[in-house]
């Protein structure tokens, strides 16, 4: 075999074994999962938790796109199944409450979570 085609043959190998591991280093989360807002779905309806939504991002417009407020709320997470994002997100909530990251929004005070989670729920909805 000439130098040239084992090199060519080489470079094409590698680049068939490794292309399909490139996907799994995307996020896997789902992003209707991570747009419910558990607890608030027990307070609000839809149309509130769209509005809440829309106000978060009237008040942060730097993150008023689908893939930074999913890079926010997964923040490096490897769950993938539903049950796990929901933890995760649980958990996150309850940090944020007791670190004081909260803010009111139509007489609610809220954690950031729940409100990007809103703010994800409204993205999704348009």
């Amino acid at each position: 075999m000439k130098r040239r085609d084992f090199i060519n043959l080489s470079v094409f190998t590698t680049a068939a074994i490794s292309f399909p591991l490139l996907h799994s280093c995307k996020s896997t989360v789902n992003k209707n999962v991570i747009s419910q807002p558990v607890f608030l779905s027990r307070l609000f309806d839809k149309e509130t938790i769209n509005e809440v939504g829309k106000l978060y991002l009237q008040k942060s417009p730097q993150e008023n796109s689908e893939d930074k407020l999913v890079q926010l709320l997964a923040n490096n997470t490897n769950a993938t199944d539903e049950r796990a994002i929901h933890e995760y997100l649980d958990t996150a909530i309850r940090n944020d409450f007791e670190k004081g990251n909260t803010l009111t929004v139509k007489g609610w005070v809220l954690a950031i979570t729940e409100a990007r989670q809103c703010a994800l729920f409204s993205l999704l909805q348009n």
